[in-house]
């Protein structure tokens, strides 16, 4: 073999040792990215495992926070109606101790319902929250030293004044009445018969407006309604804006809604259902407002809450009866109103004998 020869193979020997050199190097880089990515690969697993570890130890953290404020919250609140029926016993015992009624205790031990005395029995009514609740401030009432119901914001005295009456009030002197500070009277217009079902206009209805207008009062009218039908509530709705047609009414139409109780005479609405009691009612309503008046429901606790669906009543103003008493000389109703009649044995100068008293507010 020549020396070309030889430098040749020299050549081609030193290529293929060449080729596996880098052929051995790429197999070692291979082999070193796949452990690279394996290594990696662990390390992440690792990692994520000990951050889905440490996330459940803090949600662990976090529920036994959780329940650890649930307990003292109910702690809290078990202590807090320990205290509560501490001074809620406490109450109970000088009401009892007061030898009043027990319809004042259950008011206290049921605050969460409207709770009423009829016909021998006790009568618990849950409290609709969604409807207009009574937001009157009850340490906001007092008596005054004429024995009259006033209620006061910041202070001062807020509220109007007023009375109602009939022909029983007899021959009144209006502008002595005006004198006294009376605001507003509601005179009633009419009656329907307990029995008969017949219309009557009071008997001192008109000399009473008459009166009452001349002496500057602010004046309304109220109808003692007996109707069983809806026909016979629009029918009453009528007779009253014939009795004031031509006459300016300064307050609401009232509808006179009472259960008639130690009569002779059985009343013909006495086994009226709730809900035909209560369409009556605001076919009476709608045909005063159909007039251009604005319509008021006159009642006590039992009206609103045995005779009449309140939930139906909403969008009309109450005009509330209950009495005040020598122990307690707030209103006990849950919705709002608007008038609250607090004294049936009231004394105001220019009427003889007993008088309604109201107490109105904006």
């Amino acid at each position: 073999m020549n020396t070309e020869q030889e430098w040749n193979e020299k050549k081609k020997h030193g290529r293929r040792s060449r080729l596996k050199a880098y052929n051995r190097i790429v197999t070692i880089l291979d082999v070193l990215l796949l452990a690279g990515c394996i290594f990696l690969f662990l390390r992440t697993s690792a990692v994520e495992k000990q951050y889905q570890e440490e996330r459940e130890r803090a949600n662990e953290l976090e529920r036994e926070l959780a329940e650890d404020e649930a307990e003292v919250t109910e702690l809290m609140e078990q202590a807090e109606e320990a205290v509560s029926e501490d001074e809620t016993l406490g109450e109970v015992r000088t009401i009892a101790e007061r030898g009043t009624n027990a319809i004042e205790i259950l008011k206290l031990l049921f605050p969460q319902q409207f709770v009423l005395a009829d016909e021998g029995a006790f009568h618990f009514f849950d409290i609709n929250r969604n409807l207009r609740q009574n937001e009157y401030d009850l340490s906001s009432f007092f008596v005054n030293e004429k024995g009259l119901m006033v209620y006061t914001e910041d202070g001062q005295e807020v509220g109007y004044r007023g009375i109602d009456v009939s022909q029983h009030n007899g021959a009144i002197d209006w502008e002595q009445v005006r004198a006294d500070g009376v605001d507003f009277v509601y005179i009633r217009a009419g009656i329907r018969g307990y029995g008969s079902g017949k219309l009557v206009e009071d008997e001192r209805f008109a000399e009473n407006i008459e009166g009452a207008k001349a002496a500057g009062l602010n004046v309304g009218v109220y109808f003692f309604t007996q109707a069983v039908t809806e026909e016979e509530a629009v029918e009453e709705a009528d007779f009253v804006l014939e009795l004031i047609r031509g006459k300016e009414m300064d307050i609401p139409v009232a509808i006179d809604v009472e259960k008639v109780e130690n009569n002779e005479t059985e009343p013909r609405t006495k086994n009226l259902s709730k809900a035909q009691y209560t369409a009556n009612v605001k076919a009476f309503c709608e045909r005063i407002r159909e007039a251009g008046y604005d319509a008021i429901v006159y009642g006590n606790g039992k009206t609103f809450a045995i005779l009449l669906d309140i939930n139906e009543l909403e969008s009309y103003e109450k005009w509330f009866a209950d009495y005040i008493s020598s122990n307690d000389w707030t209103p006990y109703f849950p919705y709002h109103f608007r008038i609250w009649q607090y004294d049936s044995t009231g004394r105001v100068n220019g009427i003889s004998g007993d008088c309604d008293l109201n107490l109105a507010f904006y």
